[in-house]
Order: structure tokens, then C-alpha cells, then sequence
């Protein structure tokens, strides 16, 4: 795989976990993202680096996509935890 096909693939998984996202599929974003994981580790044991500046500059830019998908799933999952608890705890009431 050259690195501008590398580059294609790991955009494309990060384009396929920004859509799980917004439609709140974490298990597909968990599993978009070891299969991007598991790419980047094939593609860096058989490819040495080069200082290729172009190249590093696309996977930091993949990093920094990365960190704010992250932040944003974080986010997400901390609201849905808040809202069920709040629901949780006003169906607590119906129980006893």
C-alpha cells in the first residue's frame, strides 16, 4: 500500500466514525476504530519513515480529527448517561 492509499483509507475511516457518531453508534465507532488502528500498525511494520513532511503532517491532522471525535463521543455519552439517570431516578418513584 503506498502512502497516499494509506492516507485515502485512514480518511475514510475517520469520515465512516465522524457518521457513527452523529447517528450515536458506538459500538461501530469502537469498531471503526480498531480497524483503523489495526491498519496504521500493518502499514508502520512494513513501511519505514522517510520524513516524508506531507505525510506527517496528514496523519497529525488525523490525530487532531481523532482527539475531537473522541472528545465529541465523550461528550455524548456523558449526556445520554445524565438524561437516563435523571429518568431512572424519576421512575424510582414508581416503583416503591
Amino acid at each position: 500500500m503506498t502512502k497516499s492509499e494509506f492516507l485515502d483509507q485512514f480518511a475514510a475511516f475517520n469520515e465512516q466514525i465522524e457518521s457513527a457518531l452523529a447517528a450515536q453508534n458506538f459500538d461501530r465507532v469502537v469498531n471503526l476504530d480498531l480497524a483503523r488502528r489495526d491498519m496504521l500498525h500493518e502499514f508502520t511494520a512494513t513501511n519505514a519513515p522517510d520524513d516524508d513532511q506531507h505525510f506527517f503532517e496528514a496523519l497529525e491532522a488525523c490525530a487532531a480529527d481523532n482527539a475531537r471525535a473522541i472528545t465529541q463521543m465523550t461528550r455524548e455519552m456523558s449526556q445520554l448517561q445524565q438524561v437516563t439517570g435523571a429518568k431512572l431516578r424519576g421512575l424510582s418513584g414508581y416503583r416503591n
